[in-house]
């Protein structure tokens, strides 16, 4: 393999990539991304007006199609017609990546309510599971495909005031293994990413909100790199799992958070 032929495997040309949770934060960076990597994309978001913009931009800037579909994705009955309208305007899915997440305020154990526990599973586990079962389903019937599952670190330490989205990225985490087990057989890769703490719009009360002081100083000392990560950061690596570059990595799940877990068991401080 020459030199040309080795950063191709890294390019996702003539790739149709789908991204759930695709109007905002790491999901727009993932689908501008995917574009400048020379995929087509499709954004899927309850923020239909949102998604278009971010089409706009991708259409202005790259030579790539982009189309926007609406997804609630916590409505089962939302996500058949989803990837449908996917399949008829860009003809396959290569790619789906399950950005698509959510969180309630921070409560503690003892105050989560089973309501608000159910409501963040549908979104983050059970809506996840249901579109990837169909997208899987196109994949299958060319022999290839990819799947990135976009899990947290909340899934591999202990944070707390988070544990129904702890849970739930658990079990997402936790599925990428048992489908990439399954799915090897019909070249099909799933991964996962773990990030860490990412400046979004997600996050943003923890650097907004002066309640929320203490936890936002917790996470810097907390993580080795001193910072919060950046969307176009996690993007990056969902880029690499979805790509040629990946082809022999199944059922692995790549940590991205400045060092926080490594540092959650042993951490010198300064």
């Amino acid at each position: 393999m020459d030199a040309t032929d080795f950063a191709r495997t890294f390019r996702l040309d003539n790739r149709v990539v789908a991204i759930t949770g695709a109007s905002r934060g790491i999901g727009r960076a993932t689908a501008l991304a995917c574009a400048a990597a020379g995929a087509d994309v499709a954004v899927l978001a309850r923020d239909f007006a949102a998604l278009q913009a971010v089409c706009h931009e991708i259409e202005n800037t790259f030579p790539s199609r982009a189309v926007p579909v609406r997804l609630d994705i916590s409505r089962s009955e939302d996500i058949g017609p989803a990837v449908d309208s996917v399949l008829q305007t860009l003809g396959r899915i290569d790619v789906l990546v399950n950005n698509a997440g959510m969180n309630i305020r921070q409560q503690s154990s003892e105050t989560c309510s089973l309501d608000d526990w159910d409501t963040i599973f549908n979104t983050n586990a059970r809506g996840t599971f249901a579109i990837t079962q169909l997208a899987a389903r196109d994949m299958a019937t060319r022999q290839r495909g990819k799947i990135v599952n976009v899990g947290s670190v909340a899934a591999l330490i202990g944070l707390p005031a988070v544990p129904a989205y702890s849970a739930s990225k658990a079990a997402v985490q936790q599925l990428t293994r048992v489908l990439a087990v399954e799915w090897a057989a019909r070249n099909i890769q799933v991964n996962a990413i773990a990030p860490g703490f990412v400046a979004t719009e997600m996050t943003a009360g923890l650097w907004t909100d002066a309640a929320l002081k203490a936890r936002y100083d917790w996470v810097l000392s907390h993580t080795p790199q001193r910072r919060l990560g950046q969307p176009e950061e996690i993007a990056a690596a969902i880029v690499f799992l979805a790509s040629a570059a990946s082809n022999f990595i199944t059922g692995h799940v790549l940590v991205a958070d400045g060092g926080l877990v490594a540092g959650s068991e042993w951490r010198f401080d300064e």
